[in-house]
């Protein structure tokens, strides 16, 4: 491996202790070596500065060890070093993924004192960390409060409320208020917008909202198309289904067969029902 090569070079050179040419070993067995590799280079380096943290913090979130990445951000606080931005977004990750709502707040309480709770991704770091731990009214407070809004943040606060049953007509809210503060949508937000929405079958907002799917040009979107055969199964609009059904052609997968089969159910079309599991048998 040249990486290793490299750090074959700079332990000859005896720079493998240099701050900088540390740091950048450390990222690139992040990035591409083994993860012990990583963990060695750090554990030797005499000098760690901000850079030297984060990047351990960070390599170990993407690599799922998040205990690790979670120890090693309080091994960090306890040697006075000062968190940044990537740091409490690495380890914010990492509170999630592990559902530590306490430990999570905490990391929001010293964001809070840095001034770093308004930075975009800090903040869409709490969002997530407060809706993946099922706190929908901490992230709908702390959301409140952001002084800037991106598809990510909107995309999180709508997703949250999407799955949960209360909460479906505030989820619809939330998008036509995002339309509103003109934040355009993503196939993410469609598809969770699309979701709460045929759980509630409100047809005309389903309507509204294939609209804004024309509009953007996500039409050829698989799994949007499927949410919309949900959609309008549900409300009962089993020629929209038909025609988007159609449209599908061989992008057809096993949701988009059983949301059609479903939707003839649901509206009592046994015989299309039955027919259309029959192909979907054969097909196989």
């Amino acid at each position: 491996m040249l990486g290793q090569q490299v750090h074959s070079e700079a332990f000859k050179l005896g720079l493998d202790f240099d701050v900088p040419v540390s740091n950048a070993l450390l990222a690139m067995y992040a990035k591409c070596g083994p993860v012990d590799d990583s963990r060695l280079v750090f554990r030797f380096m005499v000098d760690k500065n901000y850079v030297t943290w984060n990047t351990i913090l960070s390599g170990l979130d993407q690599i799922e060890y998040f205990e690790e990445a979670i120890k090693s951000f309080c091994k960090m606080r306890r040697a006075g070093v000062v968190p940044s931005n990537f740091t409490l977004i690495s380890t914010l990750n990492s509170c999630a993924s592990l559902g530590l709502i306490m430990l999570g707040q905490q990391v929001h309480g010293e964001a809070f004192k840095l001034g770093l709770d308004s930075d975009v991704s800090v903040s869409n770091a709490l969002l997530a960390l407060y809706a993946d731990t099922g706190c929908l009214a901490e992230c709908l407070k702390f959301f409140s409060l952001t002084p800037e809004d991106d598809q990510v943040s909107w995309n999180t606060v709508i997703g949250s409320l999407s799955v949960s049953e209360s909460s479906i007509s505030e989820a619809v809210k939330y998008y036509l208020n995002m339309m509103r503060v003109g934040v355009s949508p993503n196939r993410v937000i469609f598809i969770n917008i699309l979701a709460a929405v045929s759980s509630s079958s409100l047809g005309k907002v389903s309507q509204q909202i294939h609209a804004q799917v024309i509009k953007y040009h996500i039409t050829d979107d698989t799994a949007i198309e499927n949410a919309l055969l949900a959609c309008y199964g549900k409300c009962g609009q089993m020629d929209e289904c038909e025609k988007i059904f159609s449209r599908l052609s061989d992008r057809k997968d096993d949701v988009s067969w059983n949301s059609m089969i479903s939707g003839y159910r649901h509206n009592n079309l046994w015989h299309k029902a039955m027919v259309l599991g029959l192909f979907m048998i054969q097909r196989c």
